[in-house]
């Protein structure tokens, strides 16, 4: 009975949420040339929304930071052969200027295959300048239920929240709730000459 009440929760969830809970081991979340929101330790697979994206503001990450050379975006993705089957491992990867808003202004795109759980890349070179608020985005447009799937971790109380899912490209709904996304932006900052002042001041 109990056995089956579990069966039941799960593809509750499945049917509902697009997501289903994984506990895989955890490793790192993030250096110094490295900007993700990701804490270190996958807790969900999520493919719900055609469009998944994490918004980075570089101020998190380095106050007075005005742009941000993004040399590659790193992206994880798991697939459940059970509960959440893949009709497709490729995807859109996507660069975007843009804030809390919603993506704004289309920097980049690549066809990239997804691995099951390993890092996939999308690389630029030369580096890709984008602004201080930019988007590393998902689109699923080559899947009809969503697929690839992205890790995501756990959300922690009072997390700010800068993964977005949509269905439309107008509507962004935030995935907050339940964590982040793994998603990773490798790159270096600009600094603005007030900062870089600072900076100097301190050696």
């Amino acid at each position: 009975m109990k056995q089956a009440l579990a069966v039941l929760a799960i593809l509750t969830m499945v049917a509902f949420a697009g997501q289903i809970r994984v506990d895989l081991p955890g490793g790192s979340g993030g250096t110094d040339d490295e900007l993700t929101y990701f804490n270190g330790t996958p807790h969900w697979l999520t493919w719900g929304g055609m469009y998944r994206g994490t918004w980075f503001n570089t101020e998190d990450f380095m106050p007075g930071s005005t742009s941000f050379n993004l040399e590659q975006m790193e992206y994880w993705f798991y697939e459940s052969t059970n509960t959440d089957p893949w009709d497709t491992d490729d995807f859109y990867s996507e660069i975007w200027n843009g804030d809390n808003m919603g993506p704004l202004v289309l920097l980049a795109q690549a066809v990239v295959t997804a691995p099951h759980y390993a890092p996939c890349y999308h690389t630029f070179d030369p580096d890709l300048v984008v602004e201080s608020n930019f988007w590393g985005l998902i689109n699923s447009e080559m899947s009809a239920g969503g697929w690839p799937s992205v890790l995501g971790d756990y959300a922690m109380p009072g997390d700010a929240g800068h993964s977005w899912f949509s269905d439309d490209f107008i509507v962004w709904e935030p995935w907050g709730e339940m964590g982040e996304y793994y998603l990773v932006a490798h790159g270096t900052f600009a600094l603005n000459s007030t900062t870089w002042g600072a900076v100097k001041a301190l050696f």
